[in-house]
């Protein structure tokens, strides 16, 4: 029921809603596959450490993201 009161607000919304499901799903079976699939094989490299470039990066990104989910009226 949230979901169909979230798509009578604005068409906007249902293309939010899927990326927003999408994106959870990814991360979901990210985390499974991480946690649970043993030791890495030795032809894959691992990732460096990230640095404040890359933590700016997500906070530019999440911000706008945050401020519409809290305040929808932002794109009507």
């Amino acid at each position: 029921t949230i979901m169909i009161t979230l798509f009578n607000w604005s068409p906007l919304t249902i293309l939010m809603t899927g990326a927003a499901t999408f994106l959870t799903a990814s991360y979901t079976l990210f985390m499974f596959a991480t946690t649970q699939r043993g030791p890495l094989p030795t032809h894959i490299t691992r990732m460096q450490n990230s640095t404040s470039r890359e933590h700016l990066l997500m906070a530019l990104h999440i911000i706008p993201l945050l401020l519409l989910i809290l305040k929808p009226s932002l794109i009507s």
